[in-house]
């Protein structure tokens, strides 16, 4: 059984947590992407889409905990063969999309007003960026500026800046903050997830592999 100590804090936790979500468009190296999710679930970001439309797909379930912290085990994680899939998905759910990219038509990221609505944040491959599908489909492009000989950073470099100034503001204003509904089911959702891993850890031929549990599409 959990401590009450531990289930507070997976309430407060929870309580923190906010509707704008997180995509990853053809991330080659795994390591990159187990840092964007460290950076997710440190300002709040709850829900990641990862697209593997040009890349060889991996399990965002399974990545290294040196460089998540096992942050992933706490994130609910959707993936994805077709980033056009992905879009009309989350438009139809009512998301308003922002890509990063190095446009001429980007907004600075310093002047970016962020939507009263929830938003997802898409974020490239490191070498090509996002994908043309990606730039058609974005409501808006923002580029992050740099005043020195380069310009870019690191993939969870860049979902860090942008993830921690949307979660400053979601808390300002409390605007696509979790409800008391959705706090409820989260952290449900995390206490059942954690008993399975305890019973998992002393029985690991028990009811499989308790974070092995990322949705396809």
């Amino acid at each position: 059984m959990l401590t009450d100590e531990r289930i507070n804090r997976l309430k407060t936790v929870a309580s923190n947590r906010i509707q704008d979500v997180v995509i990853l468009e053809n991330i080659h190296d795994p390591h990159n992407a187990a840092a964007a999710l460290r950076n997710c679930d440190a300002f709040g970001i709850q829900t990641v889409h990862v697209i593997f439309e040009t890349e060889k797909e991996f399990n965002p379930e399974k990545l290294g905990k040196l460089t998540s912290a096992s942050a992933n085990k706490w994130l609910n994680v959707k993936t994805w063969t077709s980033s056009e899939a992905c879009f009309s998905f989350l438009k139809k759910e009512g998301f308003y999309i922002v890509a990063t990219a190095i446009d001429t038509t980007a907004q600075s990221f310093n002047t970016f007003e962020l939507p009263k609505q929830k938003t997802a944040f898409v974020f490239g491959n490191e070498g090509f960026g996002i994908t043309k599908t990606a730039k058609q489909m974005a409501d808006m492009l923002v580029y992050l500026p740099m005043c020195g000989f380069v310009d870019s950073l690191n993939l969870s470099v860049t979902v860090g800046i942008v993830t921690h100034k949307t979660a400053t503001e979601r808390q300002k204003t409390r605007e696509c903050c979790y409800t008391n509904q959705e706090v409820e089911n989260l952290t449900k959702q995390w206490i059942s997830e954690d008993e399975k891993r305890r019973i998992h850890a002393r029985n690991p031929l028990e009811g499989g592999d308790p974070d092995d549990n990322f949705q396809r599409k």
